[in-house]
Order: structure tokens, then sequence, then C-alpha cells
């Protein structure tokens, strides 16, 4: 539970489950909305265009996203926001976006539900001034504005992203700048699993044919 009466919604995500996997398109995707809205506050300090490397992407792909953000190919993606900005601004430093998603009860659905969950206030509820109301956000009054609107985000290759299309590619990104290793942490526990189910097997064979010579 987000905030009393609003339980976050479930969402269905690519990368979980014992064959998840990631959505590639769509982490790139979220990367570009991270990179162009999430950074103006922001920072993702872990994680680094050559990061992306390890979804497949070449070199010179990923020099090439670097280009577009003029930093170097190795360069943490810092906001340009300081801290002390920050604070002046909303009263508190921003947090680290790198593992939102595991320091967040919830996880991606709970990232999900607070992007989506700005509205009007109810009647009778005062949102005191610098916050404003999401329906998920613990105590429903949050400082940040709302980071991508109804207009959706473009991309620098010219397309253009919904509200909830961006939402749900920035989704993807920050889960996996979380847990880039998680998709192959998944697959060796049903190796592990598999291995643990045959030994047992083995072992309990073992255990029948020497039992079986003592009267």
């Amino acid at each position: 539970w987000a905030s009393e009466g609003a339980k976050l919604p479930k969402g269905e995500w690519s990368f979980t489950g014992p064959r998840g996997k990631w959505d590639v398109a769509e982490v790139l995707k979220g990367f570009h909305v991270a990179t162009q809205v999430c950074m103006g506050c922001h920072s993702f300090k872990y994680i680094s265009p050559r990061s992306l490397m390890s979804l497949g992407f070449t070199e010179a792909q990923v020099t090439k996203l670097a280009d577009e953000l003029d930093i170097k190919l190795d360069t943490k993606l810092i906001s340009a926001l300081s801290p002390a900005d920050a604070k002046e601004a909303y009263g508190k430093e921003i947090p680290d976006l790198s593992v939102m998603t595991l320091a967040r009860h919830g996880g991606p659905d709970y990232v999900h539900a607070i992007l989506s969950g700005y509205e009007d206030a109810p009647e009778g509820f005062t949102v005191p001034e610098g916050g404003h109301y999401n329906h998920f956000f613990p105590g429903n009054v949050i400082a940040m504005p709302q980071p991508i609107t109804d207009s959706g985000v473009d991309l620098t290759d010219g397309t253009h992203l919904t509200q909830r299309e961006a939402i749900d590619a920035v989704t993807n990104f920050l889960s996996w700048t979380a847990e880039p290793e998680r998709i192959h942490r998944q697959q060796l526990g049903i190796y592990v699993f598999l291995y643990l189910l045959i030994m047992s097997g083995l072992l309990y064979a073992v255990k029948r044919r020497i039992w079986a010579k003592i009267k």
C-alpha cells in the first residue's frame, strides 16, 4: 500500500518471472525519457551510456547516445541541478534514481503508480504550498511536480510518446538501472533449482540402495 486506501496497481512487466527478459526497445525509450525529463532534477550515478552495452548495444550505438547528450561514453548520468539548488527549490535533496525500484516497496509498480498518480485533490483536502496531490504517494502530497505531462515526450529521433508510453518506458529503464543482472540471476535460479532437483533424486536413490542391504 502506498497510502491509505490506495493500492498499487499491479503491472505486467517483461522482466518478471522465470522466463523474464528485458524489453530492450522499451529500456532505450526509457533512457531517452530519463535523460530528457528526469535528469532535469535527478541523477543516475551508477549508469553511463556504456552501461547499455550489457543489453546488446554496440559501442558505436552507445557512443551516439553519449554524443547526443554531449558527454563521454563513461560519464555517469548526473543532473545539472546541484543539491543546494534542489534543497532551495524543493525543501530537500533530490534522490538519485539508479536503484529507486529497489529502494521502494512495490518496485516498478510503485514508480509507475507515482508517475501516473497526479490528480486534483479531493474536496476538503488541502495541499500545502509547493506540494502536489498524488493518489499513490504516502500522505498524498509530493514535492515533485508531474514530470511527464499529458502532452507526453518527444524523443530526439522525432518519435512521440504519449504520457502512458513515456511512463511505461521510463519504468522499464529504472527497473534495469536498479538490477541490470536481474535476468541472468533469474535464469541462473532455474538451473540451480533443476540441479538441486536432480541431486535430490540421485541422493534418494543412493539412500534406498544403501539401506536396502540393511535388514
